[in-house]
């Protein structure tokens, strides 16, 4: 069992709770009751002692996720996760037939196409409905169920792949990595709606996350994990206060929250930062060209953060008491992450 999928169950775990604590009641109340079938299904996901049960459990929370009611289709939200499970599914009969070694490559690319299907990725994205509920729009899997899969599905591909099928595998995480950064940040900047850019930064970080899991050297997964880190216990936290607010969020007369700003842009001293760091570290040891174009596109992050800073504006009262929350936290995960790696055996 993944140590790294333990930890991030329990990180789901906060990120619900701080939906029952601190957003209003019509948020917290679908939050709740939809995200506490979410967490079992995480942990069924961990608990998992093969990729074959994964599947399953996967096919079972996509069924149970677009039964939730919601502004798409049934079956538009049932797609993704069906896809998900029928490309690793056919990864596990390419790696288990007796063949040549490129079956092991096709392997490790319907690996990475399934992580990319299931979380909402390029070139899968969710279909996004701005006024759906959190809990049933592609928010679940990009920042609730997705870090448990992701760690998991990494994890035990990783013993069933050749060597040779590993560093393809690496190579296709960072490849969808750096798409999904640029992608991700550029869109988040310029898209329309407020909800959109939300969606688009939260893609932005699992390009971090992806590059981190590719580098396949100990500071690539340190990283990817403190990465997954702020997507599940920053970025996920703030989005609920935003979707909280008053019917005039994101209009241009709120004041920018630069905290808020600099935390999601991964700035110092804020766990985002570290998890920067370390991908630009490992970047550097594998391939310093790599380390450059990461730390280009790191640089992207900035302008999306002051409009989402700009969005959540100056929150009060209870909203107020979680946000210092969620910043506390990430800038002792920031300025001492030891513990936190430590806990995951990273």
């Amino acid at each position: 069992m993944p140590a790294e999928g333990i930890e991030l169950l329990v990180m789901t775990a906060g990120a619900l709770a701080f939906a029952v604590v601190f957003v209003r009641p019509a948020v917290r109340t679908r939050t709740m009751v939809s995200g506490a079938g979410g967490l079992v299904g995480a942990a069924a996901i961990v608990a998992a002692p093969t990729l074959d049960l994964v599947v399953f459990v996967l096919l079972a929370l996509g069924v149970l996720h677009a039964s939730v009611t919601g502004g798409r289709s049934f079956a538009v939200r049932l797609r993704p996760p069906l896809l998900a499970a029928a490309m690793i599914s056919i990864a596990l009969v390419l790696i288990r037939v007796q063949g040549p070694d490129v079956l092991d490559r096709f392997a490790a690319v319907g690996i990475g196409a399934a992580l990319a299907a299931a979380v909402g990725l390029l070139p899968y994205i969710h279909l996004f409905d701005p006024d759906e509920d959190v809990a049933a729009s592609p928010f679940a899997w990009l920042a609730f169920i997705g870090p448990v899969l992701a760690a998991v599905l990494v994890a035990r591909a990783q013993g069933l792949l050749s060597a040779d099928a590993w560093t393809a595998l690496g190579g296709i995480l960072i490849g969808l990595g750096v798409l999904n950064m640029v992608w991700g940040t550029v869109a988040a900047w310029f898209c329309g709606e407020v909800a959109e850019a939300w969606r688009y930064s939260f893609i932005a970080d699992w390009g971090l996350v992806l590059c981190g899991f590719g580098l396949t050297i100990l500071d690539g997964s340190r990283g990817a994990f403190l990465a997954l880190f702020g997507i599940v216990l920053c970025r996920l936290p703030l989005y609920l206060v935003y979707r909280s607010a008053p019917v005039d969020r994101g209009t241009a007369e709120r004041p920018i929250n630069l905290v808020v700003a600099a935390a999601l842009a991964g700035s110092a001293p804020f766990a985002g930062f570290a998890a920067r760091i370390l991908l630009l570290r490992g970047a550097t040891q594998l391939y310093w060209p790599l380390a450059l174009v990461l730390a280009i596109a790191m640089l992207l992050w900035l302008p999306s953060s002051l409009r989402l800073g700009r969005s959540v504006g100056l929150p009060r009262g209870r909203r107020a008491v979680g946000v210092a929350l969620v910043l506390a936290l990430n800038v002792a995960a920031g300025l001492y992450p030891l513990p936190i790696l430590s806990a995951a055996h990273l």
